[in-house]
């Protein structure tokens, strides 16, 4: 191993000066992938609308962005034989998780559906100590006492769901953004114990399995498919284009700062999904799930935050 000496290193203001000017292109690159994510509703249901189910609007644009990202991937293939097993998991748990996403983005409230995804980073500590073995924190008990309470917040925000019981108040597309975020922890975790292969694997593993997993699943619900000729290239552009630069931009902003900032900036998805869904769509919250939120997301910052 080789050290740098100190006749040689540049001064600290010179390294000051150079992280300064990568984090003036990573933080905007951030909030742009995070912006992203969060108006992915609008090509959702605008291909529903144009007769694209929502299942076969996930395997065209998943196909469009495995294409894309298996080019970037290709100079990696020989990796993936020795690590075929860790590429699979991640593949599969990133595939309900995009394929639940995407489906409640289309049928539920966005604002709602974001938000209970955000319980992830909570589930990500609870899996990281099964899966991992890693330390609870301190705060990871009232972090999650308090995400659960704004949960049952937006629960109770509408009453007549509670002759159906606990469960049912829950709209089958809150069910949905749970799902997302508990599978988008698990990919977290395993990412996590894959941090040695490289990025661009890592990103096409996050796609590659929602194509044929979506389309069975279309196929085994009967779903219709009679989308003019022209909503396929319009799926395939948003897989090449949206959904690879979303990927990409925020993969890149989180492997180059800080978990606690790159999560901050991460929240910048939820503000631009509740005002675009807000304005376009008119899906305005409530007080209690707006109080309810705030607290899934008090308790996600808390955990990620203290984190060491």
């Amino acid at each position: 191993m080789t050290t740098r000496s100190a006749a040689t290193a540049p001064p600290e203001s010179a390294r000051g000066d150079a992280d300064s000017a990568n984090q003036a292109i990573v933080i905007p690159v951030m909030l742009a992938g995070s912006a992203l994510w969060g108006l992915y509703w609008l090509p959702l249901r605008w291909l529903e609308q144009a007769g694209l189910g929502g299942l076969w609007a996930l395997t065209f644009i998943y196909i469009g962005a495995t294409a894309t990202l298996g080019l970037v991937a290709r100079r990696h293939w020989r990796a993936v034989a020795a690590a075929h097993r860790r590429l699979l998991g991640i593949a599969l748990s990133a595939a309900v998780s995009g394929i639940a996403f995407g489906l409640g983005m289309i049928e539920g409230q966005v604002a709602r559906v974001l938000i209970l995804f955000y319980l992830s980073p909570l589930w990500a500590v609870l899996l990281g100590r099964v899966l991992l073995g890693e330390r609870l924190l301190a705060v990871t008990v009232p972090a999650l006492v308090l995400a659960l309470f704004g949960a049952g917040l937006m629960l109770l925000s509408d009453l007549r769901g509670l002759d159906r019981g606990l469960l049912g108040a829950f709209s089958p597309a809150d069910l949905l953004g749970l799902v997302a975020g508990f599978a988008f922890a698990l990919t977290n975790v395993q990412l996590r114990a894959a941090r040695g292969l490289p990025g661009a694997l890592r990103n096409l593993a996050s796609v590659a399995l929602v194509p044929p997993l979506a389309a069975v699943a279309a196929a085994g619900a009967g779903t219709t498919f009679d989308a003019p000729w022209w909503a396929l290239p319009a799926a395939l552009g948003v897989g090449v284009v949206w959904m690879s630069s979303m990927i990409s931009a925020t993969q890149y902003g989180i492997s180059r700062l800080p978990l606690q900032r790159s999560s901050v900036l991460l929240l910048f998805e939820l503000v631009v999904g509740a005002v675009s869904a807000a304005w376009l769509a008119g899906e305005a919250l409530g007080p209690a799930e707006l109080a309810g939120g705030a607290c899934i997301v008090l308790a996600g910052l808390a955990v990620v935050w203290l984190r060491r």
